[in-house]
């Protein structure tokens, strides 16, 4: 039998239960209240505001950003901007299952602030080559605003790829008569696959770079090579310069130096003409560079700190293009200490060898041209005289010739080997570079 004191108990428990069943059910309806599109929460207009906005958390940065939905898009209606909320709240989910499998975080940098990051971190670059991966990196940037890539984020495998197809199809810009100052015109034909691949291998570089420090999330070091591939070239025969070449060279550098005005003021008033020099020698500079096979950047900058009349010598340090020294002996040209012995008074020997500069060097190179020089030379072509000559003369440094060769002009063995062995016959008695080049 229950009693009465009994029943009050279970009626009190019984009503302790129930509304902990309805408390429970409460908070299931609240816990169980989920959106359709979490992590997206769709705000509607404002005064300043006439469209819907979407608010979200960008997985990358973990910045929130508010995206305004098109009201011809998906910002129509309300059923539209529920479709637009959940795929966009998939991707958001997609992509922080990508971050956590250790993909790389999008920065939000535009290319051109990447390409400028480049260049910023890149001051130790030689003064060309910044210049050569300026031109190829411009012509980059041209062709992305020209196709709306705006972020470096965006950059893909399929993008190099059809800007790889446009820079090979690009016409040839020459400059012409009547133009302002810088302007060119484009010509029928295509730009040589060479000049091409000057600018690939820029835009690589650049590339390579950016990607390493994680500016360019969606490239691989692989999608670099792939979509930039360089153009396939003719290979022909490296260009130098025979014996009657370079004796029409001298011939016009002599010619050259010892060019006269027609008559000067202080001649007019002395009453004797013509004596009076009409350029500075330019013959030193170009008998230098055949028997050193120097870079011209090397030669114009030659000091005399560098030059060892004594030992017989040239001791480059490393500001070489290779960022290392090299010494240059005497020893296989033996006119060339008398040359340099010649050009300047021991006591007045610092400073630059040369007394021009490199744009008077350039200046006095083109206009050898009026006095008959040959049209196929070069501050290069010099060089890869010496290197032929010096490579195939089997009186000079016997079986080693490539190893010393190599080591003159600086670089490697296989790259004397690849390109001068072979290419030009010489004498068998010519013991100095003077007589294997027939100008001794």
């Amino acid at each position: 039998m229950v009693t009465p004191k009994a029943r009050r108990g279970q009626l009190e428990v019984g009503a302790k239960v129930g509304a902990a069943e309805k408390k429970l059910v409460a908070g299931s309806r609240i816990r169980g209240t989920r959106s359709a599109h979490p992590g997206v929460v769709l705000v509607p207009p404002r005064d300043r505001h006439p469209s819907w906005t979407a608010r979200c958390e960008d997985p990358d940065t973990g910045k929130r950003v508010f995206i305004r939905l098109d009201p011809m898009g998906a910002g129509r209606n309300a059923q539209t901007r529920r479709l637009w909320a959940v795929e966009k709240s998939r991707q958001i989910a997609k992509r922080k299952d990508e971050l956590a499998s250790g993909a790389p975080r999008a920065t939000g940098t535009t290319v051109r602030d990447a390409v400028d990051r480049y260049f910023k971190d890149s001051h130790r670059l030689r003064e060309q080559t910044l210049k050569t991966y300026r031109k190829g990196t411009d012509r980059f940037l041209a062709w992305c605003e020209a196709n709306r890539i705006q972020l470096a984020d965006d950059l893909k495998l399929a993008q190099l790829v059809a800007f790889r197809a446009a820079l090979s199809s690009a016409p040839k810009r020459e400059p012409f008569i009547g133009s302002k100052r810088g302007g060119k015109r484009e010509l029928e034909t295509a730009r040589t696959a060479s000049a091409v691949n000057v600018d690939i291998r820029s835009i690589k570089a650049v590339l390579r770079y950016l990607r390493s420090i994680g500016l360019t999330p969606r490239l691989s070091r692989d999608d670099i090579a792939d979509g930039l591939k360089t153009l396939a070239t003719e290979k022909e025969a490296p260009q130098f310069l025979r014996p009657p070449e370079i004796k029409a060279l001298l011939k016009a550098a002599q010619k050259h130096d010892s060019a006269t005005f027609a008559m000067t003021r202080t001649e007019k008033e002395r009453g004797v003409v013509g004596r009076t020099k009409r350029y500075q020698n330019i013959k030193p500079l170009i008998i230098t560079a055949l028997l050193t096979g120097m870079r011209f950047g090397e030669l114009v900058d030659l000091a005399w700190s560098e030059v060892d009349l004594e030992a017989g010598e040239i001791r480059l340090t490393a500001r070489t293009k290779t960022k290392a020294a090299r010494t240059i002996s005497f020893d296989p040209c033996p006119s060339l200490g008398a040359l340099l012995e010649a050009l300047t008074p021991s006591e007045s020997r610092s400073g630059r060898v040369w007394a021009m500069t490199e744009a008077e060097i350039r200046a006095a190179a083109k206009r050898l041209a009026k006095f008959g020089a040959p049209t196929g030379w070069s501050w290069q072509a010099l060089r890869r005289t010496c290197g032929s000559y010096l490579t195939n003369a089997p009186s000079i440094y016997a079986g080693a010739s490539a190893y010393h060769s190599a080591r003159r002009l600086g670089h490697s063995v296989a790259v004397a080997e690849k390109h001068y062995l072979g290419v030009v016959k010489v004498p068998k008695d010519a013991t100095t570079l003077e007589a294997a080049m027939g100008i001794g």
